[in-house]
């Protein structure tokens, strides 16, 4: 094996190994702290506008500064609230009348 083969493939096993740490280390815990963030999120905004009939801004005021990264959607006329992080978390709470707010 020439040289130029054995510094390639060196590369790009130090390559891929650097790609899977940083998936484990970093990835699959920052989506799953993301999607419990934006399930909350969705969930308390969803009883704060539909169930105690207060308004968008107030009930997101409401919440931890470290939600604020989380986007925030209120469909009033599917009585559904939808958070996210583009790329990393998407969660939906709909309210049905009787049984408030819950995750879908």
């Amino acid at each position: 094996m020439s040289r130029t083969k054995k510094v390639a493939t060196g590369v790009t096993v130090v390559l891929a190994i650097g790609l899977a740490t940083g998936y484990f280390r970093w990835y699959l815990p920052t989506r799953n702290a993301v999607d419990i963030g934006a399930g909350m999120l969705a969930k308390q905004v969803c009883s704060c506008v539909f169930v105690t009939k207060r308004d968008v801004a107030d009930c997101r005021a409401d919440q931890f500064a470290s939600m604020d990264p989380i986007q925030l959607e209120v469909r009033s006329g599917e009585n559904r609230v939808r958070a996210w992080i583009p790329a990393l978390a998407e969660r939906t709470a709909i309210h049905r009348e009787g049984f408030g707010c819950t995750l879908e």
